[in-house]
C-alpha cells in the first residue's frame, strides 16, 4: 500500500497518550484496521506527532553533525524504534538531499529508503533526492539498491507518472545483461516486482527476469512473501509456471493466515493457477473456526 502522509503510522513510542490529549497537542492521527483470524474487530491507532513541543528523543537518534555513518545508524535506529516524529523525518530527509549525488554511497541511500519505508513516512524531498541520485549515478547502484529506492518511491511518490518513470528507468537497469552475474537476496527481485505493480509499471522483462530468481527461493519466503510477489504477478496477468508451482508446493509451510489464504487464492483465479494444496488449506482454515465456532457456543 501506499506511504501514507505522515499522519498515518502507528504511535510514538515515547509517551502513552489519550485521544483527547493527542488531539489537543495537535498530533495528527488516523486508525489502519488490523484484522486477524482471532481478533477481526482490532484497530490500530497509528499516529505521528506534529507539535513543536518538547521530544523525549530515543537514545542515539540525534541528527547531528555531518553526514555519514553515525546519521545513517541514527536514521536506521529511528525506523527501528519506531520513533515518529514528523520533525526528525523532514529533517531527515533534508540532511540526505543535501548530501551531492557524487558524496553519497548507494549502499547509504538504499539503508535511507528503507527507513523511511519502514517507517512509513513519504516525503518529496527525498523521493526528489533519489530521482536525482539515480538519474546521475544509477551505475553506481547494485540490484539490491536499486530495488530498495524503487520500494520507497513506488509507495511515496504523489505524482503517478513520476512514480512510474523511475521505476520504469530502475528495472530496464536491473534487467541489463551484465547485471544478471550480480549475487543480491532474492528479496530485491520481491522489492522490484512489487514496486512494479504499485506504480502500474508493466515490465515484462523485469518479471520474466525476476522470475528464475524468486522461484529458487520460494522455500525461504512467509505468507506474506508469498501474497506481494503472486499479487504483483496477478495484477498484470503475467503468468510464470515454474515460479507458481515452486509457490504451490510450499504453501504448507508458510503459515498462511486467512486473509493470505483468501489473497493467494484470488491471484491464482486470476492467473488461471489450479493449486490443489491452497484449496486443501482453505477448507482446513474453515473446518478449524466452525469447530472452534462450535466449542464456543
Amino acid at each position: 500500500s501506499s506511504l501514507a502522509p505522515p499522519g498515518r503510522a502507528r504511535a510514538c513510542g515515547c509517551a502513552r497518550t489519550s485521544a483527547r490529549s493527542v488531539s489537543a497537542r495537535g498530533m495528527a492521527a488516523a486508525a489502519a484496521a488490523s484484522s486477524s483470524a482471532s481478533a477481526a474487530a482490532t484497530r490500530t491507532v497509528r499516529l505521528f506527532l506534529f507539535d513543536e513541543g518538547p521530544r523525549a528523543i530515543p537514545h542515539g537518534v540525534e541528527l547531528a553533525g555531518p553526514w555519514g555513518e553515525p546519521l545513517l545508524r541514527a536514521i536506521q535506529r529511528a525506523a527501528w524504534h519506531p520513533w515518529r516524529d514528523a520533525h526528525f523525518w523532514r529533517r531527515a530527509a533534508a540532511r540526505v538531499a543535501a548530501v551531492p549525488p557524487a558524496e553519497l554511497a548507494g549502499r547509504d541511500l538504499a539503508q535511507v529508503c528503507l527507513a523511511f519505508r519502514k517507517i512509513e513516512y513519504a516525503s518529496a524531498e527525498l523521493v526528489h533526492c533519489c530521482e536525482r541520485f539515480v538519474g546521475e549515478r544509477q551505475r553506481n547502484l547494485n540490484i539490491f539498491e536499486l530495488a530498495a529506492v524503487a520500494s520507497y518511491c513506488a509507495a511515496a511518490s504523489a505524482d503517478a507518472r513520476t512514480a512510474q518513470a523511475l521505476v520504469g528507468q530502475i528495472a530496464d537497469e536491473a534487467c541489463i545483461e551484465w547485471r544478471q552475474r550480480e549475487v543480491v537476496p532474492w528479496s530485491a527481485w520481491r522489492m522490484l516486482v512489487t514496486s512494479a505493480a504499485h506504480a502500474q509499471v508493466n515490465h515484462q522483462l523485469l518479471f520474466t527476469t525476476a522470475s528464475p530468481q524468486l522461484a529458487r527461493s520460494v522455500r525461504f519466503m512467509s505468507g506474506r512473501d508469498a501474497v506481494d510477489i503472486c499479487g504483483a504477478y496477478a495484477a498484470f496477468r503475467f503468468k510464470h509456471n515454474g515460479l507458481l508451482t515452486e509457490m504451490s508446493r510450499f504453501l504448507p509451510s508458510m503459515g498462511l493466515n486467512n486473509r493470505e489464504v483468501q489473497a493467494l487464492q484470488e491471484a491464482f483465479e486470476r492467473l488461471e493457477f489450479d493449486a490443489p494444496l491452497l484449496v486443501r488449506i482453505r477448507e482446513l482454515h474453515k473446518f478449524g473456526s466452525e469447530g472452534f465456532d462450535q466449542g464456543s457456543s
